[in-house]
């Protein structure tokens, strides 16, 4: 299969793993007003082995050429970004839920100043998967030459902890150490799977989807061990899946063309979509009372408003010139060498 086509099956993914993020937070916030429907539970339930396995493993796969690179040009082509993004919405996020609307799930959130200082050891919110990645990116590249070791052993971390045999009490450390052997892997042998999944998509996708759908069961009386491991193998069975849908996603047109344009831009979503939604959520608690089945709507109207809005707010942004909002600011004199590059 031709780069071009491989490329666009991973932005399919990214699109769609956005799409589920912000469905999951739909659902969490709708349901505190009892807007929503158990079933969107369930659902968010079924996709959660698939949802952040398959986002970090296709960063990984399209972040392969930066663990190679020099650690100057890892540093200003992505640890510096990660670093600016994560100080300047978790500031806006505590800004916004300590002065403008109280976060119901989280309703200490931008109440002390302290929390601007913890998050860097242990952020609380969803921007967490900014710090994710600029600690994946630094493993990446600082254990590549080691890679064939490292790889195995995060997988035994990450299997101990779905086993609850490591404990760990923070959500945001919690992932890290569950969601790292999807980065990583995808990082380290991105050739490999790439040509594993295009090759074989439908072999891949049936595979995968039989090992899902058995242990999506069997996970349930599991304990110890045995549901560390059931865990983990159900996340790598979930993104096999995940991965196959996404070709055949990509050879649809519409389905391509919107979720490619979804999977470019997932940082504007990411970044806003859960004040968007707080704000939405709160909005339909005092205006839907007697409108008739918002707890089956709900979550989809939010979640298409939301996405609608988060790329609104980054393309107004972009025209009032305050890109610093999605990237750093270029200083003059790195403004200067690149003129005189180019």
């Amino acid at each position: 299969m031709a780069d071009k086509e491989r490329i666009a099956w991973l932005d399919v993914a990214k699109g769609t793993s956005i799409l589920l993020v912000v469905t999951l937070h739909a659902t969490h916030y709708l349901r505190e007003y009892d807007l929503a429907s158990y079933g969107f539970v369930q659902i968010n339930n079924l996709f959660a082995p698939i949802r952040m396995p398959l986002f970090f493993a296709v960063s990984g796969l399209l972040g392969t050429r930066a663990v190679t690179r020099r650690w100057s040009e890892l540093l200003t082509s992505r640890l510096v970004i990660f670093a600016y993004l994560f100080a300047l919405w978790t500031f806006i996020r505590w800004a916004y839920f300590g002065n403008v609307q109280t976060n119901v799930l989280t309703p200490e959130e931008g109440s002390t100043y302290a929390e601007l200082l913890v998050a860097w050891v242990r952020p609380n919110t969803g921007i967490w998967f900014i710090w994710a990645l600029a600690i994946f990116f630094f493993l990446g590249k600082l254990l590549y030459r080691v890679r064939h070791l490292a790889l195995p052993v995060f997988a035994v971390l990450a299997f101990l902890t779905f086993g609850h045999v490591i404990e760990i009490d923070a959500f945001s450390q919690r992932n890290l150490v569950w969601y790292a052997p999807f980065f990583l892997g995808g990082a380290w042998y991105g050739h490999h799977i790439l040509r594993a999944v295009t090759e074989r998509p439908l072999a891949v996708g049936i595979l995968g989807g039989a090992v899902f759908a058995a242990l999506s069961i069997a996970v349930a009386s599991l304990e110890g061990l045995a549901f560390g491991a059931g865990r983990l193998v159900l996340s790598v069975a979930g993104l096999a899946v995940g991965a196959a849908v996404s070709i055949a996603l990509a050879a649809f047109l519409p389905s391509r063309t919107a979720l490619t344009y979804l999977g470019r831009n997932t940082l504007p979503i990411y970044v806003a979509h859960v004040m968007i939604v707080a704000a939405l959520a709160a909005v339909l608690a005092v205006t839907t009372e007697n409108v008739p089945l918002v707890r089956y709507w709900g979550v989809p109207f939010i979640v298409a408003v939301t996405v609608v809005l988060a790329l609104g707010l980054k393309a107004a942004v972009d025209a009032a010139g305050l890109r610093w909002a999605y990237a750093p600011p270029v200083l003059p004199r790195r403004a200067a060498v690149a003129v005189g590059t180019a």
